[in-house]
């Protein structure tokens, strides 16, 4: 019953969300149906996002605290500021779904009779960094956990190559953690396609790790396909040179240095064949 009134509150919350920015998409309809839910002006979207988003860090600071009163404030507050928000250009109909999921959980976490410490804090900060894509597009917080994951990643690795099945174990519920931290948050900034394709693999994973006997080579091939798909989750190229171009590759100094010394090989050069070119000249003598 729990299950069945969660999937009908985010089926509604979900709906409104698409439906403002259904609107939004279409001036002459909104205007029609419901003119006042607009947002006039992309700063004004902007300016209400920003709101959002300062909400979402109270509610988040309270969770971490546990304050229970100013929980139900702050989710208040929070639900009435989305009221003719657009996100229009913002994020996808995947980023919508996945915030709307989230806003979801931390509602029902919320209102649990028994207070959960690990679900408030878990369900806050995920969704204060899918809160935090919406406005940080290039700086958001949920990029700094790639540090981690890799590292997670890595211990995976290193378990594997010493047969250490409970480091691995460890290692991976590491990353799959982390991973459900930010999946919302990466779900509104980058494609499904990639946010899917790391999940597969993630799966697959863990179904190779817990196998009775390891199967030494697909382990190891998987392990080294989880670098590339999660530099692609968090949309770094896995293939850029460690340097920059020629251009701008080292400081001034050295170009000067090797420009210089072009300049003093070439004058050299021309001094040895003119000295040579001396040496082979017969002097001319004056007739008696």
């Amino acid at each position: 019953m729990t299950r069945d009134k969660k999937r009908r509150g985010l089926l509604v919350l979900l709906y409104a969300l698409l439906t403002v920015c259904w609107m939004v998409q279409h001036p002459g309809m909104a205007a029609a149906m419901n003119s006042d839910s607009e947002v006039s002006s992309a700063t004004e979207r902007d300016e209400r996002l920003k709101s959002f988003e300062t909400v979402t860090e109270r509610l988040y600071n309270v969770m971490q605290q546990g304050d229970t009163s100013a929980a139900h404030q702050e989710m208040d507050q929070l639900i009435r500021t989305l009221e003719g928000l657009s996100f229009r250009g913002v994020t996808s109909v995947d980023g919508i779904h996945a915030l709307a999921e989230c806003i979801m959980d931390t509602r029902e976490t919320i209102n649990r009779v028994k207070l959960s410490p690990e679900a408030w804090v878990e369900t806050s900060a995920r969704l204060r960094l899918a809160v935090n894509s919406l406005t940080h597009k290039r700086d958001a917080l949920w990029q700094q956990y790639y540090k981690v994951m890799s590292s997670s990643l890595q211990d995976m690795g290193k378990a594997r190559s010493a047969g250490n099945r409970t480091g691995f174990k460890e290692a991976l519920q590491s990353l799959q953690a982390n991973y459900e931290l930010i999946r919302p948050a990466a779900l509104i900034q980058r494609d499904a396609a990639d946010v899917n394709k790391f999940e597969s693999w993630l799966s697959y994973m863990e179904r190779l790790g817990g196998d009775a006997s390891w199967d030494e080579a697909a382990l190891k091939g998987a392990i080294d396909q989880g670098g590339p798909l999660l530099q692609e989750l968090f949309g770094r190229k896995g293939h850029e040179p460690v340097f920059l171009p020629i251009i701008g590759i080292r400081s001034p100094w050295y170009w000067s240095a090797l420009i210089g010394g072009w300049i003093m090989l070439a004058l050299t050069y021309t001094a040895m064949r003119k000295y040579q070119a001396e040496q082979d000249v017969s002097p001319v003598q004056r007739p008696k």
